[in-house]
């Protein structure tokens, strides 16, 4: 292949570019999350794998202290460090145990006898009762707080700073075996292997489900956990323990592209999450114009739309385990990780060539209309990258089509940057591009014709190559960005039709679609009592001009129509449209998907927790936004 070796050369401009990626994959902390873009399964999809540690031996009792595991065995303490195999070490004999726990301070027990014990962190273990407890199942110490579980699944705890402890009743969890702490949060294994986490001082009192069996990444039944050194640890009935850890891919990551000519900068960054909501982009934003005086308009943040990453974004009408983002891995991971991708591509930008090429691909199909018309946008669309110091390329790639395959087997409960992340390790390993962004075009009623997200990557990159092969303009020309909106007045449902609705989806237990439906209603009916709901659903218009490129890129799931529309209103121009920028809130449908009663145009709205469908002139209103504007 000679990629970018045939250009259409035109007028010289001092462009400068840089490109810097950051993983999104999360630490072993938190411990298992809940994967976005699917109501379904119902008991949902989680990232927590167990793989195989070690043996306890003929143990009664399991626990741990902040880096080790102990285990109670024949009479004797024993206790490992977790680096590496477990190595089991005697810390001397604790008589009849059956309940351990541990924290720096030293050790916890109950005996035989229901008396709880305490024992200094010493070479000697002396212990001395401190209280005693009845029907104790589970003790978990941290380093405030002791927690004791009695076989009805209440959970008591004390505070350890006072001499005699003094039990308060913290909640009720049914079926609890097992409990465990870290990082102030409390964990409880259930009798149905269900993995539990639970907020002290948090509203919500039964906790959330953060993992569960599921026969193939959890895969083994437990009867006890235990967290040490960030990382949480399972036993079985045999003693076997496992070691708990993300079942990924490895390949999420946040990409972004800074180009420059004179003063104007622009910023465009592709995140592999299935969406993110408005007020957390724009809190970026505002960092980043803070930090380099980069305004709003001059950063475009699109989102892959992933269907195998951790939810980044409110569900408030999905399944409980779903409806907010994990508050650590938001914005311990993927916020410092958008903001540093960003910064470090403006502190890379150096004088660079800019290409551009667009082809055709075949990788999607409209998965919405059963009668033609059946719409699809098959542009790709390639910016070909060159730097002029050594001619390495950054390329950035354009094509709408969902990165979502079959929700079943080992792939639905994998973190998985799909199909784009095939595509540029492909392109990194076959053609020595080692830099490249995917922007997620307007894919909202367009799946993937393959079953396989390695067979569709690997056909968008081939396609990628065949662009990059033939001859491209180069781009020449000031830069320009605009950001604008249309907001588009909600239709409210009255209180009488969401009580209505309500009723009418009630006591359909297990039914994902009319769970949703009744959450739904709920939500409505709280937001009116509250005078809370909005008056408008904002659609937001970025536009990036670079020489005679113009990226248009749409808020919300843009439906491809909307890039067929868009590039017809500068026909044979060089125009690009991207859907899922800075606010992924709802679909974005036609007249037609309204009109037809498809998910698009309607059920979505439910699942997005909108307070009503778009009016059925959403797209000519848009189009002709556009059209007015003319940026």
């Amino acid at each position: 292949m000679m990629l970018g070796s045939m250009v259409f050369a035109g007028a010289q401009v001092n462009y400068r570019a840089g490109f810097a990626q950051t993983s999104l994959e999360p630490p072993s902390y938190p411990f298992s999350l809940s994967l976005a873009g699917y109501g379904a399964p119902r008991d949902g999809r989680f990232t927590l794998e167990w793989i195989r540690k070690g043996e306890a031996g003929d143990c009664t009792a399991f626990g741990n202290t902040a880096n080790n595991l102990f285990a109670w065995r024949q009479g004797k303490l024993m206790i490992s460090g977790t680096a590496g195999e477990l190595v089991w070490k005697s810390m001397g004999n604790t008589g009849s145990i059956r309940l351990l726990a541990g924290n720096k301070a030293g050790w916890y027990a109950v005996d035989d006898s229901d008396n709880l014990l305490y024992s200094a962190a010493a070479p000697v273990l002396k212990w001395k009762k401190i209280s005693r407890v009845s029907s104790a199942i589970a003790i978990t110490v941290s380093d405030n707080h002791i927690y004791l579980a009695d076989k009805d699944g209440r959970i008591s705890y004390a505070a350890l700073k006072n001499k005699a402890l003094h039990w308060n009743t913290l909640t009720a969890i049914p079926h609890l075996q097992s409990l465990a702490t870290g990082k102030g949060s409390l964990y409880v294994l259930t009798t149905a292997n269900d993995l539990i986490k639970f907020d002290p001082g948090q509203e919500n009192k039964n906790g959330i489900r953060i993992a569960r069996y599921n026969g193939l990444s959890y895969d083994v039944r437990l009867k006890a956990i235990a967290i040490a050194g960030n990382t949480v640890y399972g036993m079985d009935s045999a003693n076997t323990i496992y070691t708990g850890r993300h079942r990924t891919d490895g390949d999420l990551t946040v990409s972004a592209l800074a180009i420059a000519s004179g003063k104007q900068i622009v910023v465009l960054a592709g995140a592999d999450v299935c969406g993110f909501d408005g007020s957390f982009i724009s809190s970026i934003k505002q960092e980043i114009l803070r930090k380099h005086n980069i305004p709003a308009a001059a950063i475009l943040v699109n989102a892959s739309h992933t269907h195998f990453a951790p939810v980044t974004q409110n569900w408030l009408t999905w399944g409980e385990h779903n409806q907010k983002p994990d508050s650590v891995y938001l914005y311990g991971v993927v916020r410092p990780a958008i903001v540093a991708a960003i910064q470090a591509a403006l502190r890379n930008m150096e004088p660079s060539t800019i290409y551009f090429g667009r082809g055709k691909t075949a990788i999607g199909g409209n998965r919405t209309f059963t009668k033609a018309p059946l719409p699809y946008d098959d542009d790709l669309d390639v910016i070909n990258i060159v730097r002029k110091k050594d001619k390495e390329r950054t390329v950035l790639f354009l094509a709408g089509c969902h990165p979502v395959f079959k929700n079943e087997g080992a792939e639905g409960i994998t973190i998985s940057a799909n199909y784009p992340g095939v595509t540029r390790k492909w392109l990194a390993e076959k053609v020595g591009i080692r830099k490249s962004i995917f922007i997620q075009g307007c894919g909202g009623d367009i799946n993937p014709i393959d079953a396989s997200h390695t067979a569709t990557g690997t056909k968008l990159a081939e396609d990628i190559t065949h662009v990059l092969d033939l001859p491209q303009e180069e781009l020449s020309g000031n830069i320009s960005f605009y950001l604008d909106s249309i907001n588009f007045p909600v239709k409210k449902w009255t209180e009488d039709s969401l009580i209505a609705f309500r009723n009418r989806n009630e006591g359909k237990e297990g039914d994902v679609y009319a769970e949703k439906n009744v959450r739904w209603a709920n939500l409505m009916l709280q937001l009116n009592r509250a005078q809370a709901i909005p008056t408008s659903m904002p659609v937001y218009i970025q536009t990036i001009n670079i020489g005679s490129w113009k990226l248009v890129g749409l808020s919300r799931e843009a439906v491809t129509d909307y890039s067929i529309g868009i590039k017809k209103i500068w026909q044979g121009e060089r125009v690009s449209v991207a859907g899922y920028c800075n606010d992924v809130s709802s679909y974005l449908p036609t007249q037609r998907h309204i009109q037809e009663g498809v998910y698009e145009g309607m059920d979505s709205f439910f699942w997005y927790g909108q307070p009503s469908i778009f009016p059925e002139s959403v797209y000519d209103d848009i189009l002709e936004k556009i059209k007015q504007l003319r940026r």
